[in-house]
């Protein structure tokens, strides 16, 4: 359950738990803009890096029109065009925290 005295990371650490959200849900969910939910992401990442029980997946994004998966692409927002058909299509990345280590 999300409470006032958490944090903003700490609510959205609370939210993705579980579950797959883009970063526009995300915001949604929490009332703040997409890009302060961008700029929280790299910091849990590292928080979840030190953390044995819990991992931070992400499911990257693909165009909507030939189907290319950006699946290299180290920053966790949304890529501007393809690079193979130039559409600007292209899906948000969803993300999430399993618990667990990945295998």
């Amino acid at each position: 359950m999300l409470t006032p005295q958490q944090t903003p990371r700490q609510r959205i650490m609370m939210l993705l738990t579980g579950t797959w959200l883009s970063s526009h849900q995300l915001a949604q969910l929490l009332g703040i803009p997409e890009r302060q939910v961008e700029e929280h992401l790299p910091h849990i990442v590292k928080t979840l890096a030190r953390d044995d029980s819990r991992t931070f997946v992400l499911e990257p994004s693909h165009c909507q029109d030939c189907t290319y998966t950006f699946r290299d692409r180290t920053k966790l927002t949304r890529p501007s065009r393809c690079p193979r058909c130039k559409s600007e299509a292209i899906t948000s990345p969803r993300y999430g925290i399993r618990d667990g280590r990945a295998s």
